[in-house]
């Protein structure tokens, strides 16, 4: 998770600077692994931030799977953490639609849309789960 982690704020953090160099119509150094995202235009890397918001929510969720299977042997476990982040990506989702909908809450929906897809790109959710599944044992 940690390395996930790592590569993600790597990747995104180079993609927003060169994005916000281009705003500025400056130079930026982009490391050499990722070179090859030079020669792509502005809104394409915009699209590409999506897809790769959306592929490492799903990196989160199988990596959050596995974990949840080790640990408990149910899979009402698994089904339960497959519908929490679904959820929250639908309801950021939501978020951006409302944001697109009412043209003056854009900025407000998106960063709320943007926190709650923060976490399903985080140890977060897993980090809930896993208490409350524990507690829900201790209860049964």
């Amino acid at each position: 998770m940690l390395v996930v982690g790592f590569y993600r704020d790597f990747l995104f953090k180079n993609i927003n600077a060169l994005m916000q160099a281009w705003d500025a119509d400056m130079d930026y150094q982009m490391p050499s692994s990722l070179n090859f995202l030079k020669n792509y235009e502005y809104n394409t890397l915009s699209w590409f931030k999506w897809v790769l918001t959306v592929a490492f929510s799903v990196i989160y969720l199988l990596i959050s799977i596995v974990v949840v299977r080790l640990f408990f042997n149910e899979k009402i476990y698994s089904r339960i953490t497959i519908i929490t982040f679904c959820g929250v990506l639908l309801l950021s989702l939501f978020f951006m639609l409302m944001g697109y909908v009412f043209k003056g809450g854009a900025t407000g929906m998106y960063s709320i849309a943007r926190y709650l897809m923060g976490m399903a790109q985080s140890p977060v959710l897993l980090m809930i789960l896993v208490p409350a599944f524990k507690l829900s044992k201790k209860d049964q």
